[in-house]
């Protein structure tokens, strides 16, 4: 799997260095009711809120490993007093998948975001507008649970999942491109959008496709193309 190579490399070099790095090891926060409501008044502040930069993708390659380990853009969680912007980035490095197979995979990895989360905090997300709020608890704030913590736990999830070999985690409260970022999610879905559509075998013509662009621009989709319309 290396349709979203160049994109993970197009972030990565869009990313200043980074000095917050944290290694990954046993998390000790306990998974929320995923069906819970957290209510302002027992909220600090929500990462996204009150119409903030807010950005959240996740890619997945074959060829490219990952350290394990949690990244911090700004602020900490203690640190932040409120509404502010976020991103959340997650690479995955998986096992070589089967092509037929690949997107309802790449689908599963992507239900975590919606699936679980620590307890202490709420996440609104919308895979339409790839916005992922973060509703944090006061509680949440007291404890001075971190970045580093809530990436640990991210990290746990995701390798329970056999075919996910290592993952990198990315934070982000404070950044000034976070439209340069927004470009390039909006390209890792509508990659994922190519992929589904190929593996259903909808034929359509290239020229007038709105999905041209990606096909051409993303290694390896055309030539994934082709092969589908020949099977």
């Amino acid at each position: 799997m290396i349709l979203y190579n160049q994109l993970i490399n197009q972030i990565r070099d869009l990313l200043p260095a980074c000095s917050n790095s944290f290694k990954y090891k046993k998390s000790v926060l306990k998974q929320g009711d995923k069906n819970s409501i957290l209510l302002l008044k027992d909220t600090a502040y929500e990462l996204g809120g009150s119409q903030k930069p807010c950005i959240s993708t996740m890619a997945v390659t074959s060829t490219i490993s990952f350290d394990n380990s949690t990244y911090l853009y700004g602020k900490d969680i203690p640190e932040i007093k409120e509404d502010t912007a976020y991103g959340k980035i997650v690479f995955l490095e998986i096992e070589d998948i089967d092509e037929d197979t690949a997107f309802d995979k790449i689908k599963e990895l992507e239900l975590v975001r919606y699936n679980y989360c620590p307890d202490g905090f709420m996440t609104r997300a919308s895979a339409l507008s790839m916005r992922e709020q973060l509703r944090v608890s006061k509680k949440a704030v007291k404890k001075k649970i971190s970045f580093a913590d809530l990436g640990r736990s991210l990290i746990n999830e995701y390798l329970k999942n056999p075919i996910v070999k290592s993952v990198q985690i990315i934070f982000i409260t404070q950044f000034d491109k976070f439209d340069e970022l927004l470009m390039l999610a909006d390209k890792i879905k509508s990659t994922t959008s190519a992929l589904n559509h190929i593996l259903d075998n909808i034929l359509f013509d290239c020229s007038t496709c709105n999905l041209k662009e990606i096909c051409d621009e993303v290694e390896g989709m055309k030539e994934l193309h082709m092969k589908k319309a020949k099977s």
